[in-house]
């Protein structure tokens, strides 16, 4: 017995594509008055420490790393000083973000 494609029928319009879901996209976000670019990992490569919750974040655990567009000192010190949180800490604005 054959089995049975799951595959969208063809009258069918496709699904919308959620922004939300890619992982790999930083995406700029304001908060405190800054402009934070924000990109959703699907997983960490080595541990890292939360700077939220100071908490670690496991090695293959999804997370978010945030980094200032513009660092006080220029682009290139923004992107020097990224972080990574936990995907909980940064959208409840758990702890703050001074320490960039």
């Amino acid at each position: 017995m054959a089995r049975r494609s799951r595959k969208r029928p063809y009258n069918q319009p496709h699904r919308p594509l959620n922004m939300d879901r890619l992982a790999s996209m930083p995406r700029s976000t304001d908060r405190g008055g800054e402009t934070f670019s924000v990109q959703r990992l699907s997983s960490a490569s080595k541990q890292y420490t939360c700077p939220g919750c100071h908490r670690p974040i496991n090695v293959g655990s999804p997370h978010v790393v945030v980094w200032r567009e513009e660092g006080r000192f220029g682009l290139d010190h923004g992107v020097d000083s990224r972080r990574h949180w936990h995907p909980h800490c940064w959208d409840s604005g758990i702890g703050n973000t001074a320490y960039f």
